[in-house]
C-alpha cells in the first residue's frame, strides 16, 4: 500500500488503484485497501467525467490539438474510458484527411510548376493514390481487415510514413482490446503479434505495442488474483495466459509455480 499512495502523490492515480487492488485481493485485512479503492475509483470517476465534458465543449467548437490533450489526460486516469478514446480516433481521422488534402493540393501545384522526371512523378502520385484508398478503407467500418491491408501494404511500400504507422498500431490496439473484452486470450495476442511482425524496424512502435501487451498481462493478473480463492484452477489458466504477454514477467510465473506445487501435493 506504501507503493500506491507513492504514485497518487505522484498523480498517478491509476496505478495507485491497481495497487489497491491487489492489496485488497491479497490481503488479510481488507478494509483499508477496500475504502481506498472505492475512494479512488469516485476520484478518478470525477475527475474523467469533469475533463471529458471540457474536451467535449473544445472539441465541438473545433478545437481539436486543445480537446486531444483532455482526451489523452482522461486515458491517464482511465485507459479503459472509452468515449475518449473513440474521439481520439476522430480526431486522428480528421487530421490524417486535412494532411492529406493539403499534400494533395500541395503535389498538384508541384507537378503544374515543374518538370520532374517520370520516374519520380510516378513514385509520387502512387504515394498519394494509396493514402486516399486507405482514407476510403477507413470509412468501410464493416471492412476492418481490408483497411488493415490497405495499411500494411502502404507501410511496406513507404516505411517512412510515421502517421500510418501510428494508425495501425492503434487499430491492432483496438482489436485486440476487444478481444481481450470477450476473454478471447489468444486473438488479441494475436492481433499484437501481428503489429508486431508489419513494424519490426521501427523502434518507437514496438515500445507501444509493448506497452500494451504489459497492460494486457497485468489485467489478467489481477483476475486470477480475484479468482484464486475459488476457482484456483482458472486462476493459474489466466496467469498462464498473462505469461503469453508478458514471458519476462518473474511475479506471474512466481504465482504459477507456486499454486502448481500446492495441487501437487
Amino acid at each position: 500500500m506504501l507503493s500506491a499512495a507513492k504514485h497518487e502523490q505522484k498523480g498517478d492515480l491509476y496505478s495507485a488503484l491497481m495497487e489497491y487492488r491487489i492489496a485488497r485481493t491479497v490481503s488479510v485485512d481488507t478494509t483499508k485497501p477496500g475504502r481506498e479503492v472505492k475512494r479512488l475509483e469516485k476520484l478518478i470517476a470525477e475527475k474523467t467525467d469533469k475533463l471529458m465534458s471540457i474536451a467535449e465543449k473544445k472539441y465541438a467548437r473545433g478545437k481539436l490539438q486543445s480537446a486531444e490533450v483532455l482526451y489523452f489526460k482522461i486515458l491517464t486516469l482511465d485507459p479503459n474510458y472509452r468515449a475518449a478514446f473513440d474521439r481520439l480516433r476522430d480526431i486522428n481521422r480528421k487530421q490524417l484527411h486535412k494532411k492529406m488534402k493539403q499534400k494533395v493540393a500541395l503535389s498538384q501545384r508541384y507537378r503544374k510548376s515543374s518538370l520532374r522526371k517520370k520516374n519520380r512523378q510516378t513514385e509520387d502520385e502512387g504515394y498519394i493514390y494509396s493514402r486516399q484508398a486507405i482514407l476510403q478503407a477507413e470509412n468501410r467500418a464493416n471492412d476492418v481487415e481490408g483497411y488493415i491491408a490497405e495499411l500494411e501494404k502502404h507501410i511496406t511500400k513507404y516505411p517512412s510514413d510515421t502517421e500510418l504507422k501510428e494508425m495501425l498500431v492503434n487499430v491492432r490496439i483496438v482489436q485486440a482490446r476487444a478481444s481481450f473484452g470477450e476473454s478471447d486470450y489468444d486473438s488479441s495476442l494475436d492481433h499484437l503479434a501481428a503489429a508486431e511482425e508489419s513494424l519490426n524496424n521501427d523502434d518507437k512502435f514496438l515500445k507501444k505495442l509493448l506497452a500494451a501487451r504489459k497492460e494486457f498481462a497485468k489485467e489478467l493478473y489481477l483476475l486470477g488474483l480475484r479468482s484464486v480463492r475459488s476457482e484456483p484452477v482458472n486462476a493459474i489458466e489466466l496467469w498462464k495466459s498473462a505469461l503469453k504477454f508478458d514471458p519476462n514477467d518473474k511475479r506471474t510465473q512466481l504465482r504459477i509455480d507456486t499454486f502448481e506445487n500446492r495441487q501437487a501435493q
